[in-house]
């Protein structure tokens, strides 16, 4: 296909699996998320700034001589230090140690650019999908209208601007019309994955499919089922074990309904103790299957017996009965926990002992 268009080099930063940073055509754009999610919060966008000589480059120009990597090193953050005024003495002593002085070395520094910037928040619906970019004049400079599986209905862009962000995880690639992920591609047009799940018949007999409900739903990293290990607290020094997905929380010895909010679960968790979950990618059948092995469990085992029947054997229990066996250890134990999210976790966050606000979006998996 032959394209009418000048040619231009796209660079872009991650930050793991997120995109922010890209630059093209002389301009940069940085963007914000919220903590622990992959929902935009602000966009950066201003002209590239001109490339500074450091100041390690000055003194080998001026000496005709190639500095070690160390001492370049060690200018590179004196030279920090002196656009900061703050040299300390440790510093003061190497400089003095190599006969460099910072009045001489002051005048070799480049002027940092000032290069202007817009700023724009992100207001995003309940997925966290970008619905507008506000400027710090409180008006609109783009806005766009999808419908549920992510299709631009309307758009509104008078200032042209480079606004990808689609559905939570997810970039618009202008030249295909396909949204990227990281891991696969996604066609709204059908509501489906056009790439393979990346691990196979593992993920179910669909390799293609993304959440059948759109409205309640995310699917951010294209790959949902979360292992949950709470850390312990004075009345329970070995922590806690617990499963939750789309048809609700799996906890023992806790006081919480099998099948209830993840939400409440981690509002009455989070101001206790530090909590590491692991997403592991599952089927709707492995789910079903999960909800109803701990339905079964409550009813048949009601009290706990701390050496044989715990919360750590019981959340080992679930994933075993649908598919995921912890072949490596004593599932009784609390550190169980961790090596089943090691083995099937796709991926892992950790939520900090604190007030609780609100889950991140990655861990939405109720279908409530």
């Amino acid at each position: 296909m032959q394209r009418n268009q000048p040619k231009h080099i796209s660079w872009f930063g991650w930050d793991g699996d997120k995109l922010v940073l890209t630059e093209r055509d002389g301009t940069r754009i940085h963007t914000v998320y919220l903590p622990h999610s992959f929902v935009p919060l602000l966009r950066f966008e201003g002209d590239k700034p001109p490339t500074i000589a450091p100041l390690a480059d000055k003194l080998e120009q001026e000496a005709g001589i190639t500095l070690p990597p160390d001492f370049k090193q060690t200018l590179h953050h004196i030279e920090l230090a002196l656009r900061a005024n703050r040299l300390s003495t440790e510093q003061r002593a190497w400089l003095n140690q190599v006969q460099l002085s910072p009045d001489y070395l002051a005048p070799l520094l480049d002027p940092l650019p000032d290069t202007p910037y817009a700023a724009q928040l992100y207001d995003c619906n309940h997925l966290g999908t970008p619905q507008q970019l506000i400027n710090l004049n409180g008006h609109i400079d783009w806005s766009i209208t999808l419908d549920a599986w992510g299709n631009a209905l309307s758009e509104e862009n008078p200032h042209q601007l480079h606004q990808p962000i689609r559905m939570q995880g997810q970039q618009y690639d202008e030249e295909s019309g396909l949204h990227y992920n990281r891991h696969r591609y996604y066609d709204p047009t059908i509501g489906r994955y056009i790439t393979q799940d990346p691990i196979g018949l593992d993920g179910g007999m669909n390799v293609y499919t993304y959440p059948l409900n759109t409205v309640t739903n995310i699917d951010p990293l294209g790959l949902s089922t979360m292992i949950i290990g709470n850390g312990p607290v004075p009345d329970n020094p070995f922590g806690h074990g617990a499963a939750a997905n789309r048809y609700g929380l799996m906890s023992s010895g806790t006081g919480d309904k099998i099948g209830s909010s993840v939400t409440d679960y981690f509002k009455k968790m989070q101001p206790r103790r530090d909590s590491w979950v692991w997403i592991v990618d599952t089927t709707d059948e492995q789910e079903k299957c999960m909800i109803n092995k701990a339905k079964n469990i409550e009813k048949s085992q009601e009290k706990l017996g701390i050496a044989l029947d715990n919360c750590f054997s019981r959340t080992n229990q679930i994933f075993e009965a649908c598919g995921y066996s912890n072949p490596v250890m004593n599932t009784n134990s609390p550190i169980s926990i961790q090596v089943l999210g090691k083995l099937y976790g796709s991926h892992e966050y950790v939520l900090e002992k604190g007030p609780f606000t609100k889950l991140p979006f990655e861990f939405q998996v109720e279908g409530k």
